[in-house]
């Protein structure tokens, strides 16, 4: 028996990239038929930075904590599929805290419900947090939530549903992607 292995072709890197290491490249999320083109957009270098992977993990964390963990990727993918959304802010932050001085009416509830954000279990952030990483570096893509930029908890029926294609439910969560690239 024969083995041969294929050398594989590596970028050269400059000496700035010897010294500061590779350069993230951003994952690039397999399309659908139905999915939009703008979901094949690469995130910005700035989404793996702490602060905006912090903002990531606190999404995760106040809307989703409960979710097993495909739950928790498909919120995450949410907000990152609405970071590559040229209708939605540029960063996860803005995303997640857009409209956050609006009581009751931001995207995301946590963010305006007059509640103080407290994080009261350690390991569930921990995991949030994994699992925002996982998401962003494109190690958990579910193809079910694909270009999905909505959803909402199971015991709510918010007007904005019926204008949007419904893609999947998972746990608590109804998860929608806008027709046609916009509402219809």
């Amino acid at each position: 028996m024969t083995l041969a292995y294929a050398l594989v072709a590596r970028p050269q890197l400059s000496l700035f990239d010897h010294v500061l290491g590779e350069p993230k490249r951003s994952f690039v999320p397999p399309l659908g038929p139905e999915d939009h083109s703008w979901a094949a957009t690469p995130l910005p270098a700035a989404a793996f930075a702490e602060d905006e992977q912090t903002c990531l993990a606190n999404g995760i964390y106040f809307e989703a904590r409960g979710e097993k963990k495909e739950g928790q990727a498909a919120v995450a993918q949410v907000i990152l599929n609405r970071v590559r959304n040229p209708a939605y802010p540029e960063t996860i932050c803005g995303v997640v805290y857009q409209n956050q001085s609006w009581k009751n009416r931001c995207q995301f509830s946590f963010a305006c419900d007059g509640i103080k954000d407290r994080i009261t279990d350690r390991r569930a952030y921990a995991t949030a947090e994994l699992i925002g990483h996982q998401v962003t570096n494109g190690e958990i893509w579910l193809s079910s939530v694909g270009s999905a930029t909505n959803y909402h908890a199971t015991y709510v029926s918010p007007r904005w549903a019926q204008a949007m294609k419904r893609v999947d439910k998972i746990g608590r969560h109804i998860f929608y992607r806008t027709i046609n690239g916009g509402w219809d």
